[in-house]
């Protein structure tokens, strides 16, 4: 018979998992995102494209599958081999905890030790998608440096972007 207390220690350990797991998949959407977008900057888009233009080859390229998205990457040479083991890694991770996590892991709620295992897994995953992140960052930031754009400007439309962003999220 299950005491209170065990159910308490589940229900604390389930929080921890769902939490885990949420910040994982946020992370790993951004990234699959960002990924979209630098393609498109690096490949797809052209001079004077106009925003309407360039935000359907966005939203086109963030409907295909990260994989995808991943082998266009590479495929266009935009990454080192090095950075395209490190996407290929985290594309792998991020299908095992979209596909098969919570079955390999259901013990997590019932032992202390599986969901601190699970709990270090998921924290390198949402890592690993922050540093990669900020890798395309520098790459975007460099690539739009040599096409003139200054970093202010992109500071100034990045502010207004967000403004909007927070302004809709009233309504």
């Amino acid at each position: 018979m299950t005491t209170l207390a065990q159910q308490q220690e589940r229900a604390d350990r389930l929080v921890v998992v769902t939490q885990n797991i949420g910040f994982a998949l946020w992370q790993l959407q951004e990234l699959e995102g960002v990924a979209a977008g630098y393609f498109v900057l690096l490949v797809q888009a052209q001079k004077d494209i106009g925003l309407a233009a360039g935000n359907a080859l966005v939203e086109k390229a963030q409907a295909k599958t990260f994989g995808a998205t991943l082998h266009k990457i590479a495929k266009a040479g935009l990454i080192s081999p090095e950075m395209e083991g490190r996407f290929e890694k985290i594309l792998a991770e991020r299908n095992w905890l979209v596909h098969r996590s919570r079955a390999e892991s259901r013990n997590a709620i019932h032992n202390a030790k599986a969901m601190s295992v699970l709990v270090v897994r998921l924290e390198a995953m949402a890592n690993e998608a922050l540093a990669l992140l900020k890798h395309i960052d520098g790459e975007t930031t460099s690539f739009v440096q040599q096409h003139g754009v200054s970093t202010d400007y992109v500071a100034q439309v990045s502010k207004q972007l967000l403004e909007q962003w927070h302004a809709a999220d009233v309504l």
